[in-house]
C-alpha cells in the first residue's frame, strides 16, 4: 500500500524578506508530486506579515481550487480581534478549511495576548489543530498553560523549540499533555535528529512538517525516510498522525 504523506506545515505565496522559489499553487503542487506528497497543511506568507486579510483570501482561493492537494489554516492576527472574528467564521465555512495558524512572532505578541481568547474558545469548540510557530521557552510554557485549559484543541509546535535545547523542554510539555505535538519543521538540525525527536516523545506525536515553499521540503523529507525508524513509525509521522487530527475537527455550525 503506498505510504500518505501529508505536510501539516506549508505557506504558499512570496515573502517580503527574501526570494522564495516556487511560491505559487502550482509550483508546490510540482513540489508535492515530485517527493509523493499527498497533501499540504496551507497559511500564506502574506497573511502572516502585511495582508492579513488577503492572505487568508489567498488560502481559501487555493484550498477551493485545489481542495484534494491543500487543506486551509486560517492565520490569526489578533490587533484586529472583530475583523478576525468575521473573517475566521466565514473561512471556516469552507469544508476545506481545517486549522487555525497563530504566529506571535510576525504579529509582534505572545500566546497570552487576550486577543487570542477567541480564537482558543473556536478551537477548542471544534477540536482543531492550531500550528504555533514555537521558537523559545517562553511559547513553549504558553502551549502547556493553554493546552490544559483548552483540552479539546490540538496544539501542533511548528518548530518543535527550534533548537536541541529548547526541543528538550517541548518534549517534555509534549509528554505531559495529550492535546500537543510537534513538527519536524526544523531549521537547525544535526545528524540524528528525527530519531532523537521521535524516542523523545514517541512517533504519535511527531509530524511531518517542512514550511514549503519558504524551506525546500527534499530535505526534510530525506532526513525521514534515510532515518533508521522502523515502517510502522515512519507512516505515523509522514501522514497517519496529522490525518487522524484532521479527521477529529467537528463541522463548522453556521
Amino acid at each position: 500500500m503506498k505510504r500518505r504523506i501529508v505536510d501539516c506545515h506549508c505557506h504558499l505565496g512570496s515573502y517580503f524578506n527574501f526570494y522564495v522559489p516556487g511560491p505559487t499553487p502550482e509550483d508546490m503542487i510540482r513540489s508535492m508530486d515530485n517527493i509523493g506528497v499527498e497533501k499540504s497543511c496551507i497559511s500564506p506568507h502574506m497573511a502572516l506579515t502585511s495582508d492579513i486579510v488577503g492572505g487568508n483570501a489567498f488560502m481559501l482561493e487555493t484550498v477551493k481550487k485545489y481542495p484534494d492537494r491543500f487543506v486551509g489554516f486560517f492565520t490569526y492576527n489578533p490587533h484586529f480581534p472583530e475583523l478576525m472574528k468575521k473573517e475566521m467564521e466565514n473561512a471556516f465555512r469552507v469544508s476545506g478549511v481545517k486549522g487555525i495558524k497563530i504566529h506571535q512572532g510576525t504579529h509582534g505578541t505572545n500566546l497570552m495576548n487576550s486577543a487570542y481568547r477567541y480564537l482558543y474558545d473556536f478551537a477548542n469548540k471544534y477540536c482543531l489543530p492550531v500550528l504555533i510557530h514555537t521558537w523559545d521557552i517562553q511559547t513553549i510554557k504558553e502551549i502547556e498553560a493553554l493546552s490544559a485549559e483548552y483540552t479539546d484543541a490540538v496544539f501542533i509546535m511548528g518548530h518543535f523549540g527550534a533548537v536541541p535545547a529548547n526541543m528538550k523542554i517541548a518534549a517534555s510539555v509534549i509528554n505531559s499533555r495529550n492535546n500537543i505535538v510537534g513538527d519536524t519543521t526544523v531549521s537547525m538540525m544535526f545528524e540524528g535528529n528525527i530519531e532523537w525527536l521521535t524516542d523523545l516523545v514517541g512517533a504519535e506525536k511527531v509530524l511531518y512538517g517542512t514550511d514549503m515553499p519558504f524551506i525546500d521540503p527534499r530535505v526534510c523529507l530525506g532526513r525521514i525516510l534515510a532515518s533508521d525508524l522502523p515502517e510502522a513509525d515512519l507512516d505515523r509521522i509522514l501522514g497517519e498522525n496529522i490525518l487522524r487530527i484532521l479527521k477529529g475537527v467537528r463541522k463548522y455550525e453556521i
